[in-house]
């Protein structure tokens, strides 16, 4: 992913069957990416449909509204759908996973009467993955999967939102390679210029002060299979578990460090 090539832009425009993932620790967050997902859907004319958390949707709510939309009369005309993730998610489970004729009935029928409606391309949230993940990693691919299987033959793009710190080991050590193995895109941070600095700061930090650092970051990213759409940042994380692991946490503990006191730092006058 160039480093031109912002979040934003990526939720502005997704092309049809572009399915992404976000990452977030703060609600905030989670709120202006899923604003300017829908809300640019909304203004080009698309249907939207949500499967999200009562309190998120107040957020997104107030968010679209200071956009002006009206939130009222697009539910009413059908170009906006709001679906409560945690009865939707009861409704497809059968033993404990999404079951896919279940799916394909709430979600694949819910897809099929916002493009019925005609307002051409379709845009989908989706937050059963985060309620699915906090119990079960292996029902939470699969439900990753049904999305994907249901994008084979509906044309939409989708937005999953999963409430992980990108900075934590752990997720580091399996799960965020297992839930970016179904989306194309990956949002890791809300500030991608920030992460970028991080890593270069922390690769100088665990490979040397001189030039060495910036030369094995490119050569990593030339090597390292990504297993979805990111950040040049993110990847030279990635790449230093595949290629380095004994050096992994330590490095993921200065890129947090260094985020983090370049965000709480003054600005320069």
């Amino acid at each position: 992913m160039s480093a031109s090539v912002t979040w934003e832009s990526v939720l502005a425009a997704p092309t049809p069957r572009q399915h992404i993932a976000q990452l977030y620790t703060e609600p905030g967050f989670l709120a202006r990416a899923v604003g300017r997902f829908v809300g640019e859907g909304l203004r080009r004319g698309e249907a939207v449909v949500l499967v999200v958390t009562p309190p998120h949707w107040q957020t997104i709510a107030r968010r679209l509204e200071d956009d002006r939309s009206a939130l009222d009369d697009l539910q009413r005309r059908g170009q906006l759908t709001v679906l409560d993730a945690a009865e939707g998610l009861a409704q497809l489970l059968v033993d404990g996973l999404p079951d896919r004729a279940r799916f394909r009935t709430l979600i694949g029928g819910t897809i099929d009467a916002a493009t019925a409606a005609g307002h051409g391309s379709v845009r989908a949230f989706g937050e059963m993955v985060d309620l699915l993940r906090r119990t079960s990693l292996a029902a939470t691919i699969r439900l990753e999967e049904l999305w994907t299987e249901l994008m084979t033959t509906h044309s939409f793009s989708l937005l999953c939102g999963y409430s992980l710190d990108n900075f934590d080991s752990q997720i580091h050590r399996g799960l965020l390679q297992r839930v970016s193995t179904a989306p194309s895109d990956v949002i890791p941070v809300d500030d991608y210029a920030r992460l970028d600095r991080a890593v270069e700061r922390a690769y100088a930090d665990i490979f040397g002060p001189s030039g060495e650092p910036a030369s094995l970051r490119s050569t990593f990213l030339a090597h390292y299979a990504r297993p979805a759409a990111m950040p040049d940042a993110e990847a030279a994380i990635l790449a230093v578990r595949q290629f380095v692991p004994v050096m992994a946490d330590e490095l993921l503990d200065r890129v947090r460090h260094h985020y983090r006191t370049d965000h709480d730092a003054p600005a320069a006058n």
